[in-house]
This record gives structure tokens, sequence and C-alpha cells, in this order.
């Protein structure tokens, strides 16, 4: 049966303590003040703990340190980006970097006695990520020489094979989607340094893609949205900073909602896809409408 997760913020604390749409788990990042926000996130739903740790780091945190986190979250997995570290980045072959990878895992494994999830990065052309960590053949002999399972995050996919020069859904394909555990979902931005991981709201090319994905990933457990909690700014490839919308309470109620009627129909539900404050609808395109339509400020006003 597949889940529902999405990122926590403020906003989607405040409408499941409002209206309480249909979401399964909280996300939370490992980051320094996660002691302090776990116990509020399970006060709401429980919670998948997501590492950004590169899989080919080279010394892990101490195992007190997760054990702890592991016990106050009562995270199903735990996962990590399938990346290598920058200072090794001179030093470390496509072997090298697989066979340090099985052993972070490993270890990952003896210190939370759970299961582990390597997450797809997004390859950019002038990054100094060495290309392979994005190369479908390099990511499935990862997965199968760890023997873990594939955090498969799209919008990584999207942009990765964007810079790689491929055929979005060719790239798409020949990952290793048959060891699927949970999808990230959100959407890239096309800017003047080409397609970027911005978690944007999903658009209808991210849902046909995610619908397409879902046929050829059967052991999926958990959508997860990574929209909202992120702040709304963000970096071009030259360090500028710009404006980046990411936090709007009525298009995480849509895209939630959107997320739901999958879900429910894959998990074979007929039910309607998911309950709405009194006075909304869901439209044929599975978009969250008022009876009358609201603006973004509106929707605000109303504390949502």
């Amino acid at each position: 049966m597949i889940q529902l997760a999405a990122n926590d913020s403020s906003a989607l604390r405040s409408l499941l303590k409002k209206i309480n749409p249909p979401v399964d788990y909280l996300k939370l990042p490992l980051h320094a003040d996660v002691e302090t926000t776990l116990p509020l996130a399970r006060q709401l739903r429980p919670v998948l703990l997501h590492s950004s740790l590169r899989a080919g780091i080279q010394d892990l945190p101490d195992s007190a340190s997760f054990e702890r986190l592991i016990q106050l979250s009562n995270t199903p997995f735990i996962s990590l980006h399938l990346d290598v570290q920058p200072e090794d980045l001179e030093r470390l072959t496509p072997g090298s970097a697989l066979e340090r990878i099985a052993s972070t895992v490993e270890t990952l494994r003896e210190y939370t006695k759970l299961p582990v999830l390597l997450e797809n990065i997004a390859h950019y052309e002038w990054s100094e990520r060495p290309a392979f960590v994005s190369d479908p053949q390099w990511i499935t002999a990862a997965l199968e020489m760890s023997e873990t399972h594939l955090l498969f995050d799209l919008a990584h996919a999207r942009v990765s094979a964007y810079h790689r020069h491929e055929v979005e859904m060719e790239y798409i394909d020949a990952l290793p989607l048959e060891r699927v555990w949970e999808i990230h979902l959100s959407a890239p931005r096309l800017e003047t340094d080409g397609l970027r991981d911005r978690h944007l709201p999903l658009q209808s090319r991210d849902y046909e893609l995610l619908e397409r994905v879902l046929t050829r990933a059967p052991s999926t457990k958990f959508l997860t949205l990574e929209y909202g909690g992120i702040p709304d700014v963000g970096l071009t490839r030259h360090g500028t900073q710009i404006r980046i919308p990411r936090n709007d309470s009525g298009a995480l109620l849509e895209q939630i909602a959107h997320l739901d009627a999958i879900k429910k129909r894959i998990n074979g539900h007929l039910r309607q896809a998911t309950r709405l404050p009194q006075g909304w609808h869901i439209d044929e395109r599975r978009r969250v409408l008022p009876e009358e339509e609201l603006s973004v400020s509106s929707i605000q006003a109303m504390g949502y």
C-alpha cells in the first residue's frame, strides 16, 4: 500500500490542525534542530527521517546520534544521497566509489537496524560532481552492491537528463525503477542556466511522468511531496540570490489532493480522493478550487 508524505512545514502543520488533509507522514530532514522539531511533528503524523548525507561519505556521525534519532522518529527507513564527497573527487573512481558506498550503507544498517534507501541526485553540466554518479548503470550497480532500495527523485532525474543531453523518459526508464521504495516529487524550473531543481509546485508534465514511473515501480511505498518548508530564495549558478515562491498553502493543498487521488487509485480505493474544507471541490483536472475562485492573498487571509 502506498502512503503519502510531505515536507514538514509551518503551512502544512497549520493545514493538518485546521482541515486535516490526507497526508500520512511528515518528512523531516536531519538538520541541527531535528531533535526539537521531531516531537512536534510526531504529534501530528508519523515521521519519515531523511538524511542529505552523501553515501560516499568516509566517516558517518557517531552511532549514538543515529540511534537516538531513530528512536525519537520511529522512521521506517533511513536514506542517503547517492553521491560522493567533493574532496574525494580526484581520488575516487566509479569502482572505488561503489566500494565506499557499500561500506557506508553497511555501517548505517548496523547503526540503525533499518533498511537504507539511496537517492539519485541532480547532475549539472557545470558541477564538479563526476558525471558517473548520475549514470543509470552506475546507480544500478550501487544499489545492487549495497543491497539497497532506490529513493527516486523525479526532479533530480529530469534535471540530470537535461544536463546529460538525454531524452527525459529514456533516461528515467534506464534507472532501476523496480527497486523504488519512495518517490520524491516537486517540479524543476527552466532558467538561463538550464533546468534547475527548485522544489516548485508539480505541473502536468510531472504528474504524467509519475504515472509512467509507477507502472514500472511496483514496490513503491511512499509518494513524498517536497514542496514547502524550504526558504523562498535560491541561488543562481553564479551565486546571485533569486526569489523562488514555494510555500503557498493553496498550491500545497492542490498537490496533496492530486497525489492523494493517485495514491487511492493505485491502492484500489474508489472513494473521493481527499477531504476538503466545506465549499471546496476537485475539478476535472484534479485541481482543488473553492466554489468561488479565491486569490492567493484571500487563501492566506483565511489562515490556510
